[in-house]
């Protein structure tokens, strides 16, 4: 209605404006004008109501062609929407340009530029008209364009056109141009109710999609009157987070399940509305009196006409309590690294630090937060800083983990790097590093020590003191050094050695010999009989001076190393470019003492060797005499042993001499019957019964029958004899051969039978000879010494025998070890004897029936094999003596393997 009586109203204003014109005409204008009113009211959307306009224009009017068409906002051009009447595909021109330069516009652009409507009632006389037709259209007479605009805003054109002239007169103008009125009015209204439609249908679709996200939500969710704080809806999410029923909670206001009061609720919501802030961190109270920690997500929202506050409640109680936890694991790990004493550091892929320790804030004199984010070039002095960027990314790189040596004003750290990857990927690099500088003077004083220690035996005396000196030098980083040895007198300084530093810029002449009253400060380590250090040597009142052409002092150590109650040597250092402290004092007088020490150890040595070759060469004599007592009381047994030896020899030397005595007669015989043979073999003639007659005679009188039967018996005797002998002479001449000392592998089963023939003798007429024996490996020993100590208990088991009695020989193995045993049933050793035995020279026998060395000697020879004799004895029942050697003694066994590795 509103839009009629606006078309009304416009049609009357221009009827009282226009001239006296023709009824017809007129009529036939305000026909069309209210047709096309018509269509406006009942239009719904532009491009109808275009459409229909352009066609209700041409058939209610003179004009021949009516068009609308509508600009593009990106290039300002005009396109054809809707057009009706003849002359269509003329419109196909119709893209035009709005250019600021008049002599380009045609009459569309200036309806355009201007927003006002352009006539023209003679196309033919209008040039820029003509311009703007296409050259076949010449006929058309009249034109109009008229803008069309929403909101002052031009959004395009109404072109007209006619084939009469003068069609468009000023009451033809009034009247379309409020038709080109009420067409804006009616396109403002379809613009703003298609506007209200979209709006309409947006908010129906929000609150449905709001009714459906609400109640399906996967988190809690509470709609809230912001006015009276009363709860208007819960999704069942939030009925069972709550653990309300839901008419329940509907009751409830946000202070029933918010901890907070009341009024700092009512301050938070209040804050928020000012700040705009949606994020809130709370505490909600469950039904079962829990208490959770939430995150809450509000925001307003406009449902049925009304305001709401939409919250979404995020259950955060286990996310707080881990945040808590990394919070606290993080507080310690930061506590932990702080107490680490050294730098620890965390890095990202750009270097830039991540967490860093106290220690390394202290070092760098600046805060924690002043030093994260940073990088080493922005902490450290370019050389250094270039080194650990150039590193680092090295370490970036390659992966892993390395440790570094690093060294940064005067200091010494030792660097354990290593690469990790954090949860997204990124390579991060950590780092300790821990101060080694004493650890490092430490290792270099020890090699020094080291050095000197290998050098002590190598070098001469002086060399030796030249090369401990230059250490010293080098290790207190100075540049001269000096060492003097003090005389007894304590007097008088010996001058030693210099270094080559000191050497280089001194050119005084030194005596040999120099009084400690002459000498300077230096000296005063030996006056004061402590170490001394001068870092201001020039401003020293008591310095003395120096000798012309001495090296120049700057700064100076001196240190005694002192000996009982004497100074024995100074050591002392200069020039170092920074000052000395107690660390170079401590060193210095190590060294100092270290090298005395080894001076005199040289010099022990020295003499030490001296006395060694005197002892080496007494001792040398020494075991020649025993070798020779040994040998001694060897003779001596065996000249004890001397008449069984005969004895056992006589026997088969005399049944040898009986036996040949016989063989000598059969040979006799046998030679009487051979002559008989050969005289009838060099007759050549058949022997005759006489001549066999003759040699039966002689065959019966030499009882050749047993002569041939007895003849082998007496060689087998007789060789037996011969054996016999030979045996008791080898082994007896084993027995007494000097200097045997040659170690081998032996059995000493064999030597037991071997010694037993050599005393036989004295034996067999006292003693039963028992034998118990067990087989025993092969031991190395020296045999003959072995056989020396069995035949040396032999002799004493038999001596103990007063009449006749047993003696028992054992043997066994036991580990590593063999032993023999002799027991005899003798008349014993008294207790108060027994611990004497293996004395030198101790012998209980009658004078001329023994030395008292053969038990002393076997003792030895035993001890020197590694073994041991054990002893038992009880007087009136006999002795035991049992004899114990290794297998193979630990000694000889060392020399063997030394002498494997050295072939």
């Amino acid at each position: 209605m509103a839009r009629r009586r606006a078309a009304c109203a416009g049609a009357k204003a221009a009827m009282s404006h226009t001239h006296p014109v023709s009824q017809a005409a007129l009529l036939r204008w305000m026909q069309m004008l209210l047709a096309c009113d018509r269509i406006l009211l009942q239009s719904q959307d532009p491009m109808t109501m275009y459409q229909a306009v352009c066609r209700c224009m041409v058939e209610h009017s003179d004009i021949d062609l009516a068009c609308i068409g509508t600009m593009d906002q990106n290039d300002t051009a005009v396109w054809p929407q809707a057009h009706y009447g003849r002359g269509q595909d003329d419109l196909a021109f119709v893209k035009t340009l709005a250019k600021p330069d008049p002599q380009y516009q045609d009459a569309i652009q200036q309806a355009v530029a201007h927003s006002t409507p352009v006539w023209n009632d003679h196309t033919a006389t209008d040039l820029s008209a003509a311009r703007s037709a296409p050259s076949d259209a010449t006929h058309w007479r009249s034109w109009g364009v008229l803008p069309l605009a929403v909101h002052d805003r031009v959004m395009g054109v109404l072109m007209l056109r006619s084939l009469l002239p003068g069609l468009f007169d000023a009451q033809a103008q009034s009247l379309l141009q409020q038709l080109g009125t009420n067409l804006n009015q009616a396109l403002v209204h379809q613009t703003q109710e298609q506007a209200r439609r979209e709006v309409e249908f947006v908010l129906a679709e929000s609150e449905s999609r709001y009714s459906s996200i609400f109640a399906n939500h996967c988190m809690p969710m509470l709609l809230i009157d912001p006015d009276t704080a009363m709860v208007v809806d819960a999704n069942i999410r939030a009925v069972n987070f709550y653990g309300y029923d839901q008419p329940t909670l509907l009751k409830l206001k946000v202070s029933d399940i918010n901890i907070l009061p009341p009024d700092v609720i009512r301050a938070e919501m209040q804050a928020a509305a000012k700040s705009g802030k949606n994020h809130f961190d709370f505490r909600h109270r469950l039904a079962n009196g829990d208490i959770r920690d939430v995150e809450v997500f509000s925001s307003p929202i406009s449902y049925g006409g009304q305001t709401y506050l939409l919250s979404t409640i995020h259950d955060i109680t286990q996310r707080k309590r881990e945040q808590e936890r990394a919070e606290k694991m993080q507080w310690l790990v930061q506590r932990f690294i702080d107490e680490i004493p050294g730098t620890v550091f965390l890095k990202d892929s750009q270097l830039r630090l991540l967490m860093v320790n106290r220690y390394l804030c202290e070092q760098l004199g600046q805060p924690r937060e002043a030093v994260l984010g940073k990088t080493a070039r922005e902490l450290f002095p370019k050389p250094f800083a270039d080194i650990i960027t150039d590193t680092d990314f090295q370490m970036l790189t390659d992966g892993g983990q390395r440790t570094f040596e690093e060294h940064y004003q005067d200091r010494h750290f030792e660097t354990h790097m290593f690469v990790i990857e954090d949860n997204q990927g990124e390579r991060l690099l950590g780092g300790l590093s821990l101060d080694a500088t004493d650890r490092y003077e430490a290792s270099e004083f020890t090699t020094v020590l080291l050095q000197i220690n290998e050098l002590g035996g190598i070098l001469p005396e002086r060399d030796f003191l030249t090369r401990g000196l230059e250490m010293a030098e080098k290790l207190t980083h100075s540049e001269i050094a000096f060492l003097h040895f003090v005389n007894e007198d304590q007097q008088t300084l010996e001058l030693v050695t210099w270094s080559t530093g000191a050497l280089r810029g001194c050119s005084a002449a030194f005596d040999a010999h120099y009084p400690v009253e002459q000498a300077g400060i230096w000296a005063d380590c030996v006056r004061q009989r402590k170490p001394v250090m001068f870092n201001d040597y020039a401003h020293y009142a008591a310095k003395r001076g120096l000798p012309e052409g001495h090296a120049p002092l700057i700064r100076l150590i001196s240190v005694p190393v002192i000996e009982g109650d004497c100074v024995k040597m100074i050591l002392g250092v200069g020039n170092k470019p920074a000052d000395y402290t107690d660390h170079d004092v401590d060193a210095l007088s190590l060294i100092g003492n270290d090298l005395w020490r080894i001076t005199r150890r040289a010099r022990a040595e020295t003499a030490l060797k001296t006395q060694l070759q005197e002892v080496t060469a007494l001792n040398t004599r020494l075991a020649d005499a025993q070798s020779q007592l040994v040998q001694s009381e060897k003779m001596a047994s065996v000249g004890q042993l001397a008449a069984g030896v005969a004895h056992e020899i006589n026997n088969p030397v005399g049944f040898v001499k009986s036996n040949l005595g016989t063989l000598a007669q059969y040979v006799q015989d046998m030679l009487v019957i051979y002559k008989q043979y050969k005289a009838l073999a060099q007759s050549g003639q058949a022997p005759t019964a006489t001549d066999l007659k003759s040699i039966k005679a002689a065959e019966a009188r030499a009882d050749i029958d047993f002569l041939l039967e007895d003849l082998p018996h007496l060689i087998t005797e007789s060789q037996e004899g011969v054996e016999r002998v030979s045996h008791i002479v080898l082994d007896l001449k084993n027995f007494s051969r000097s200097g045997d000392t040659q170690w081998a592998w032996a059995d000493l089963m064999a030597g037991l039978e071997s010694t037993l023939n050599v005393v036989w003798n004295q034996i067999k007429y006292k003693a039963e000879l028992v034998r118990d024996l067990t087989p025993l490996p092969q031991v190395y020993c020296v045999a003959s010494q072995i056989n020396q100590v069995l035949m040396n208990i032999l002799v004493n088991a038999s001596q103990s025998i007063q009449e006749h009695g047993r003696i028992t020989l054992r043997s066994g193995v036991q580990g590593e070890q063999v032993w023999i045993e002799v027991q005899d049933t003798g008349c014993g050793i008294d207790p108060e004897h027994l611990g004497k035995i293996f004395e030198p020279f101790f012998t209980t026998k009658p004078s001329g029936q023994g030395t008292g060395l053969g038990l002393s000697i076997s003792a030895d020879i035993v001890r020197r094999h590694q073994g041991h004799i054990d002893v038992d004895s009880t007087p009136g029942k006999g002795t035991r003596f049992r004899i114990w050697l290794p297998v193979f003694p630990a000694a000889q066994q060392e020399q063997a393997e030394q002498a494997n590795a050295a072939a």
